[in-house]
């Protein structure tokens, strides 16, 4: 089983599409909807002082963004086990938030076939 995963720096955001609930709420649903993922709850959008975190859990997968609105920008990640199509989930975001400048990248996920040991042998 592999996963596909893809994220995004975004810059250039109107501040007023990082700052409202409900519109971000929406995004992450449609995004969902569009990478093939279905959610496994409602979406969590929560504001602080040091900008908005948003996600939706998905069966096998998840859109998550954290965004700064003063500074217009955003970074999203989209993932989802086999035959989910993040890239497509993506693309919803970076046209909905209106994005004049994208960084985007992508990776395949899967089986770890050796034990990594940070710590050393």
């Amino acid at each position: 089983m592999t996963f596909e995963h893809v994220f995004a720096d975004l810059g250039g955001i109107p501040a007023n599409r990082l700052t409202d609930p409900q519109g971000l709420a929406g995004l992450l649903l449609a995004a969902a909807n569009a990478a093939g993922l279905n959610p496994a709850g409602p979406p969590a959008v929560t504001q602080g002082p040091r900008g908005v975190s948003a996600a939706v859990l998905c069966h096998g997968g998840h859109v998550a963004m954290h965004g700064v609105p003063e500074a217009g920008l955003c970074f999203v990640d989209v993932a989802g086990v086999s035959g989910a199509q993040p890239h497509r989930g993506l693309e919803v975001i970076i046209k909905r938030l209106g994005a004049r400048e994208v960084r985007t990248d992508a990776r395949r996920r899967g089986p770890v076939t050796q034990a990594i040991h940070p710590e050393g042998p």
